[in-house]
């Protein structure tokens, strides 16, 4: 037993190198330009509540807990420039410029590292998370071992874990709850109610619609002792320490109610109803077809047979694991808006299901008299988790370099910089390449479109640079805004093509406004 458990450490160790190797190749992607429209005002809260000491992030679009860790980071980050000299003062930490979403540049690019960096531990935590629940789910380290290797390198978990977003930390949370609940179901101690029902509160605090995690607790507690739960206040103890870890890692939801309910209910009819061009309609079977591209057919396939194997069984443990992707699955489908963030908390379970299978199979297999069934049934399976690796590996790495590779954004904010004159007005929407601010007039849009042609030429604009990120969404679903391309095509008939870029497949391209020039 002592050879098995330091051979599953060993498997363990390697498959958590891989996961913080391959997560930090392409960490640093656009520095010093920030592409990621979400970034920037996460370090701007982050940074204040160091420098300020308010503790109010006054933003509640996303919830407070990956702030204030983002901002805790901050304390060693400064001591050690202070040290150096590269800090004075608290002052001294600026954050990023912004022209328009997804068109920023920070001076100081370390702390973008920062904050990316502590998403990443998030992210490489989710990966131990997942093989302790595999050991648990199966009672044998080989399924958590599988599914492991799987999370290492998911591309949805992989690109995820490399911005200042909270998705990685709601992962992370929602993972701890699981474990947490699978304690609950096998042994019952004190300490896994307790841990379930903090973990379940500090989920919400990171992302609102991770609360739906909370259903374990119960559904775990029930299955254990059935109607004679209801007496034990052990459940009751976990279901108030949920609110109670909520509150104190997000207390400005009641100190700053008004802001907190305005905001979160912004969010949820943003999600809800058309409100994010590009990622709109078709929520179901846009995640299946994302997860049929890139986590895999094969993972795929095997998570569904792996939950309806643990239901025809009535595995209560397989019941507990499949019953949070299930629910949260079917709540996010019901939803307009869709990406893989949004998807990210089921993708640790697709590889839990998929593994737990596999063992059993291959346990299953073992016990078959006939030799040559026995080699290819295992070759079959063998195959099979081959694939489950082999695929998303190729995607993660294909993703990975595309995202590093220099692109048009670069390319054009070079030639924009040495080509144009100097002091030219510049108009650029969001995901443009970013125009120096010092060395010309600019003003950023969210859409070109959200002012007519004659008014860039009434207004004085001498260039308008276009980004695929934000006209080619409506371009790639013409069929869904017809009004939009048709506005994207009376300003490219209407204006003269100075410039156009493809490096890196992004499009950029920049429009001459005056007929004399």
């Amino acid at each position: 037993m002592k050879s098995a458990s330091r051979t599953a450490g060993v498997w363990l160790s390697l498959a958590l190198l891989i996961g913080a190797g391959i997560r930090v190749w392409g960490i640093n992607f656009g520095l010093p330009y920030l592409y990621h429209p979400d970034e920037q005002p996460k370090i701007d809260i982050a940074q204040g509540i160091f420098k300020t000491g308010d503790l109010n992030p006054h933003y509640f679009l996303s919830a407070s807990l990956p702030h204030y860790l983002n901002a805790l980071v901050y304390a060693p980050y400064y001591a050690l420039g202070k040290l150096l000299g590269v800090f004075h003062g608290r002052a001294d930490l600026v954050g990023p410029t912004m022209l328009a979403m997804g068109v920023g540049r920070t001076s100081l690019p370390t702390s973008v590292l920062l904050g990316r960096s502590l998403t990443m531990l998030f992210g490489i935590g989710s990966i131990l998370l997942v093989y302790l629940i595999g050991s648990r789910l199966s009672r044998s380290r080989w399924a958590g071992l599988a599914a492991a290797f799987m999370m290492a390198i998911s591309p949805t978990s992989v690109a995820n874990s490399r911005f200042i977003t909270p998705d990685a930390f709601v992962t992370f949370f929602i993972l701890l709850t699981t474990w947490a609940a699978l304690g609950i179901y096998q042994r019952g101690r004190l300490v896994d109610y307790v841990l379930a029902g903090v973990a379940a509160g500090l989920t919400v605090s990171c992302k609102y619609n991770g609360g739906l995690v909370l259903l374990l607790i119960p559904l775990a507690h029930f299955l254990r002792q059935g109607r004679a739960g209801l007496r034990d206040v052990r459940l009751y103890l976990a279901l108030l320490l949920c609110p109670l870890a909520f509150l104190a890692t997000s207390p400005f939801a009641v100190l700053d109610s008004q802001k907190f309910l305005a905001d979160m209910l912004s969010e949820a009819r943003h999600y809800s109803s058309a409100g994010h061009p590009g990622m709109e309609y078709n929520a179901f079977a846009w995640y299946m077809s994302y997860s049929w591209r890139t986590e895999g057919p094969v993972v795929l396939l095997l998570a569904i047979c792996g939950a309806v194997y643990g239901l025809y069984r009535r595995s209560r443990e397989i019941l507990i694991v499949a019953a949070f992707p299930v629910v949260y699955f079917t709540f996010i489908s019901l939803m307009t808006v869709r990406n893989d963030r949004t998807l990210l908390p089921v993708v640790p379970y697709l590889f839990l299901l998929a593994s737990t299978l596999l063992v059993i199979l291959f346990e299953r297999v073992r016990a078959v008299p006939s030799r040559s069934k026995r080699i290819v049934t295992g070759g079959v399976l063998a195959v099979a988790l081959a694939l489950c690796l082999l695929v998303p590996f190729a995607s993660t790495v294909r993703a990975t370099q595309k995202l590093i590779q220099v692109d048009s954004r670069e390319t054009a904010r070079a030639w924009i910089a040495g080509n144009l004159s100097k002091g030219s007005k510049i108009a650029l929407e969001s995901y443009a390449p970013f125009v120096d601010p010092q060395d010309f007039q600019v003003r950023g849009f969210l859409r070109m479109i959200d002012q007519a042609p004659d008014w860039y030429r009434a207004n004085g604009f001498d260039y308008l640079v276009f980004s695929q990120g934000m006209f080619g969404r409506f371009y790639d679903k013409a069929d869904l805004y017809p009004a939009q391309v048709a506005q994207y095509n009376s300003f490219f008939d209407r204006f003269t093509l100075l410039r156009g870029f493809v490096d890196g497949g992004f499009e950029v391209r920049i429009y001459r406004v005056a007929e004399n020039q």
